[in-house]
Formats: C-alpha cells, structure tokens, sequence
C-alpha cells in the first residue's frame, strides 16, 4: 500500500507543464527590472531646503554717541537790594517774564530821597553864589580875588558830585533785570524788612538754554566745538530740540573720568527749564557708509561670526566681521560681505555648504531665479524695511558664544564705526 503511494506521488510531476515550472522566476525576475530604476532615482535624489533671502544694503550713518545730561540757563542772577529797608512796591508775580531794564520792586527810599533833594538844593545855591560872582567880576574885574572864585567854583563841583552820588543811592533801593528772562517765586512780600544782600528774588535767561552732560574720554579727540546735538527730554516725548557745542573740557574730570561737554539750544518758546534731565545724541561725523545684514542671519560659533550666502541655487557658509547693531534688527558688516550679497534669513538650520537650496519669496525678496546665472544678483527690498542708521548708546549687550546657533551676534561699540568684537 505504501509503495504504490510513493510511486503515485514520483509519478506525478510527469503529468505537469514544463512552463508552470518557470513561472515563478520569470515573476521574480520582472520585479527586479521594475525595482531597478526606482531604486535607482532615490539614490540620485538631491534635498532641496526652501529658504528666504534679503540682500545686503549700504546705508549711512552717523558717528556719534548718546548720553544722559541736565539743562542749564546760560545767564542766571540771584537778584537783592543794596540798602536795608522795606520792600514797598513789587512789580511782577512769580514766574514773570521781565526785559532788560525793568524795575521788578522798589523799597521804601524816603530817606534817601530827602538826601538827594538836600544835595540838590546845596548844588542849587552854590551855581547861584558862582554866577552873582561872574557876574560882578563882569563889571569889576578884581572885586574878588582869584581864590575865592576858584572855592566858589569847586563848591559846585562838590556839590554836583554829591547829588550824582545821591542819585546813584537811589538805585541801591530799585530791583532792575539785567536780561530777559523768568522770575523764579519772591521770597518776601511787599512790607517786609529786607537786609542788602539778602537774596528776594532769582532771574533764569530761558533762550537760549545750556544742556551739560559728559563723554567717554576715548572720545575726547572726536568732540569740537561746532557740532551738532539732538535734544529729548521726558515732558515733551519724541519731539527733539538741536543745539550745538560751546564748550568741550580741555582735560578729564579726575573724579568721574569722564569729558565735559556743554551745548547750547534754541528755546523761544521756552520749554525747556533749567533742571530738566535731557537724552542727548551727539554727532561727531555724518554720511558714513556702511553695510547691513539681518541680525537673524548671522549665526555665532564660538568666537566665529557667518553667514549663508546663495550663489546660483547652492549654498555657501561665508565668515563675516561685524560691528555693533543698529539696534532694529541689522548688524553693520565690516568684512566678508559686499552690497547685493543675498543673505539667507530663515532654513538655514538645515544647510550645508554646497547644499541645494530653493528661494522662497516675502516681503524683501523678487523674483531671485535669475541668481542661477547672476550668482552675485541682488534681491530688491522693501524701502520700509529699510534700517534706522541712528548713532548707538554706550549700552551695548555682548553676544554670548553659547547661545542658540541662529542667534544675532552683538558687539560693543558707541558709535557706528566701532571696531568689531
């Protein structure tokens, strides 16, 4: 029974087509044909990293520096009587405007005029006594002799002398301005005994105003006489009041280090009182020309500041030495780049140099195509995108090597061609 099974089954496969045999390879074998080339296309496939670019642009700045001063009146005077006595008539009100000449008060001055018009009276009789003298001498020449004349004639002198003297006393009872200018508020009121000396009342010239403040002295060989300033101060917001430069300390304050500096500014409206503390941006030269590159471009490596450039559709890392930031989102670029250089600003996580790239379009960038034969093309931006190229403060934070690799990189410097860090 089991042999016939045995020969049953090796009889079987005789009965089979040969075809059916080869079935399973030809499958096989097809499969490889159409894997193949799919295979090969991945091997040959090239990552493509979508990025956005923004050109470098030249703009022009202003080399100066910003510091924190106080307002000063040019002509100030603490004003008071000559003579002690009463005050009997003041003539303007706390925070009065007064002119040149005006008589602000007066104090009582009976006695001193009684005095003058005694000395007046004397030199009224003594020009009296001289003219009757001539007057005889007219018709008898040597009525009198010569000396007496003479005492007569200095008896007037005298007394003439005396009355301008008295007349002079008068005024040590008279407040007059000695400039235009505001009255700060009276310390007495009409009646009250006042000793000479005793200060009643302080006169501020209000234009034009001082504003005082000082500079770094590395900057001393910068400050002139001459130069330009923009004024702020708290109670007036943005709006800016330009002076210029009176005065530059010839030496350094040895308390502080630091380099005096005084400017002088229009005020016709007077708004700006003495006391104020005021932000001032001075400039010591105008019209510099520098380069800009986004800050969010620039990636730090230790000690090493770069940059992805896109040349034609590739990638390139591109090292750059930079100076300080311009405080909205730019960075002036003293080497490594040149204007129209397109800068990528986002997808440069993922570049490598060499690396395919694809440029994607926003608000600063064009139709960039053409850099695929223009590999130096430039990509026209948005004028509001344009950077402020004011001058920088003395507080400038340094770049950390450490921080996020994407990162803007900051450096040190109080004005806008400062060295690089």
């Amino acid at each position: 029974m089991t042999v016939r099974a045995c020969s049953a089954f090796k009889n079987h496969p005789q009965h089979l087509p040969r075809a059916s045999l080869f079935a399973p390879i030809s499958f096989l074998l097809a499969s490889l044909f159409i894997l193949c080339p799919l295979a090969s296309l991945a091997a040959d496939k090239v990552d493509i990293i979508p990025v956005t670019v923004e050109a470098v642009k030249e703009s022009a700045f202003a080399d100066g520096v910003k510091e924190v001063g106080k307002i000063s009146a040019i002509d100030s005077a603490v004003l008071s009587f000559n003579a002690s006595e009463k005050i009997s008539a003041i003539h303007f009100s706390n925070g009065d405007t007064v002119t040149k000449g005006q008589v602000i008060a007066e104090q009582d001055n009976t006695k001193a005029k009684a005095d003058l018009d005694k000395a007046k009276s004397t030199l009224a009789l003594a020009k009296t006594k001289l003219e009757r003298i001539e007057d005889l001498l007219i018709k008898e020449p040597f009525a009198l002799a010569k000396q007496d004349v003479d005492e007569l004639r200095e008896n007037v002198n005298l007394a003439d002398a005396d009355v301008r003297h008295k007349q002079a006393t008068m005024n040590d009872y008279l407040i007059m301005a000695p400039f235009d200018g505001q009255l700060t508020s009276f310390s007495q009121s009409i009646g009250s005994q006042i000793g000479a000396g005793t200060a009643l009342v302080t006169l501020y010239s209000l234009n034009p105003v001082e504003v005082r403040y000082a500079i770094s002295q590395k900057d001393l060989g910068k400050a002139k006489k001459g130069q330009g300033v923009n004024v702020t101060v708290e109670a007036y917001g943005n709006e800016e009041f330009k002076g210029l430069v009176n005065y530059v300390a010839p030496a350094v304050d040895e308390s502080s280090g630091r380099v005096e500096i005084h400017a002088t500014l229009d005020n016709p409206e007077f708004k700006l009182a003495p006391g104020m503390f005021a932000n001032i941006k001075q400039f010591y030269s105008h019209d510099i020309k520098h380069l800009l590159v986004p800050q969010n471009s620039i990636i730090a490596n230790n000690d090493e500041r770069f940059v992805w450039l896109v040349r034609g559709d590739n990638a390139v890392k591109q090292v750059v030495k930079l100076a300080q930031n311009t405080n909205d989102g730019y960075a002036v670029v003293l080497e490594g780049l040149a204007e129209g250089d397109l800068v990528v600003k986002t997808g440069m996580q993922n570049l490598k140099s060499d690396g395919k790239v694809k440029v994607i379009q926003d608000k600063n960038t064009q139709d960039v195509a053409s850099t695929s034969t223009n590999p130096k093309a430039s990509v026209d931006t948005d004028p509001s995108s344009s950077p402020d190229t004011s001058i920088n403060s003395n507080s400038n934070p340094d770049t950390h090597p450490d921080s996020h690799p994407n990162a803007s990189a900051n450096t040190s410097s109080n004005t806008s061609s400062g060295g690089a860090k």
